[in-house]
């Protein structure tokens, strides 16, 4: 789709970024599920019934499958946040994309553990066997360490309110923007290059178990493939309709290679999911039916609240689970559901746009300060605020911490 200044708007990514945010609440809706969350807890031999080892050890697992859904947050990221500098021109204000990237993903964050503390204290948290172990792991009582430990959103998060756990490469990727916008915009004809020794960072990262180099390439193959989405749409406008459907297979199978089978997955496998939901990220750039399907007006508010949704699901479940286990865990599980999508509009409603609200006001006020004292100089230009221009700041929005 185009905006009327002809700067695309890529609308499809927010309904897969929905889309992806649905998937990882299913994941901890069926990981709470006693035989299924001992088998996600890492043990490969526990029992499961038939219909249980059919929704882990086959293709159907990729409906739930967290994983590869937060490495689809990690590549929209970075394609969305390098567009507003692909533009012939841009002069990236960093000053002010710092100021607004702050308070954009830290209000919501903290609101969210505030939300997690004090479901867990109205509802504390307690193991049972009527849930999963997996579900036993999130049973903790919260200090005021724990809580501004998680806040920094810079190291490893408790199980207040886990999901924050990817927040610390969302703002790691924040704050080395920069570099990420010149590896893109540099060597432009050998962006499948960069996209390859991405990968094989990755792979290495996996191999070595280091965080850091298994997450930070994601978003450099986001940011290589938003630099050259027009060259890429190029390529592959004349593709036929089998071609995709190769492409969706391959996808889908690499996504959820870690659960192709009850033996323990292969060294480096995370890296195997990255390159799978690279190709789920192709697919709804390029081809017309995953963009439809993005544009369906269910995928388009999920994308909307996903954001929310991802910040506050699972201390909700865990409450909902906590209070009603013991009359039917599929009744808590049902009623947290449907109480998670309630919230997270609410949640998006009166914190996130706000937050997103305050995070334009500040930019716009640093980006006057900035000209005020470009102004001082003699013989200075007035710099144009072209992070705010009405196409970009689109664009900036769309993929501005709504993951995970």
């Amino acid at each position: 789709m185009r905006s009327n200044s002809g700067q695309t708007r890529v609308t499809q990514l927010d309904g897969l970024r929905g889309l992806a945010a649905l998937v990882v609440v299913a994941c901890h809706v069926l990981s709470t599920l006693p035989g299924i969350g001992s088998v996600v807890e890492g043990d490969r031999s526990a029992g499961l019934t038939t219909a249980g080892e059919w929704a882990v050890f086959s293709p159907l697992h990729v409906l739930w499958n967290g994983t590869p859904a937060v490495h689809v947050f990690f590549v929209l990221s970075g394609f969305v946040l390098v567009l507003p500098f692909t533009r012939p021109g841009a002069a990236g204000k960093w000053a002010q994309y710092y100021a607004k990237r702050f308070f954009r993903l830290y209000l919501p964050a903290w609101a969210s553990l505030a939300v997690a503390v004090v479901l867990m204290t109205a509802v504390p948290r307690s193991a049972s066997p009527l849930q999963s172990p997996w579900a036993d792991m999130y049973v903790t009582n919260p200090s005021v360490a724990q809580v501004l430990k998680d806040g920094l959103l810079l190291l490893n998060a408790s199980t207040i309110n886990t999901p924050l756990w990817s927040l610390k490469w969302e703002v790691l990727f924040s704050l080395l923007l920069p570099v990420y916008i010149f590896i893109a915009l540099r060597w432009r004809r050998l962006w499948y290059v960069k996209i390859g020794l991405a990968l094989l960072l990755a792979v290495v990262g996996a191999l070595q178990h280091l965080d850091w180099l298994s997450y930070l390439p994601i978003f450099a193959i986001g940011a290589v493939l938003g630099a050259e989405r027009e060259r890429i749409r190029e390529l592959t406008q004349s593709w036929p309709r089998f071609v995709w459907f190769f492409v969706a297979a391959a996808g889908l199978f690499l996504a959820n290679a870690e659960w192709i089978s009850p033996e323990q997955p292969i060294r480096g496998v995370e890296a195997v999911v990255t390159a799978g939901a690279t190709l789920i990220v192709l697919l709804f750039v390029s081809c017309r039916s995953a963009k439809r399907l993005g544009d369906t007006a269910i995928a388009q508010w999920l994308g909307r609240v996903s954001f929310s949704l991802y910040l506050v699901h699972l201390p909700i479940i865990l409450a909902g689970v906590t209070l009603l286990r013991s009359v039917s865990l599929p009744l808590a599980l049902a009623v947290s559901v449907a109480a998670a999508f309630v919230i997270a509009e609410l949640f998006y409603r009166y914190v996130e746009q706000p937050a997103h609200r305050l995070s334009m006001a500040v930019g716009r006020a640093v980006g006057r300060r900035s000209r005020s004292d470009a102004s001082d100089i003699p013989g200075a230009p007035a710099a144009p605020d072209r992070l705010d221009s009405p196409p970009v700041r689109d664009l900036v929005e769309a993929g501005s911490g709504r993951r995970g």
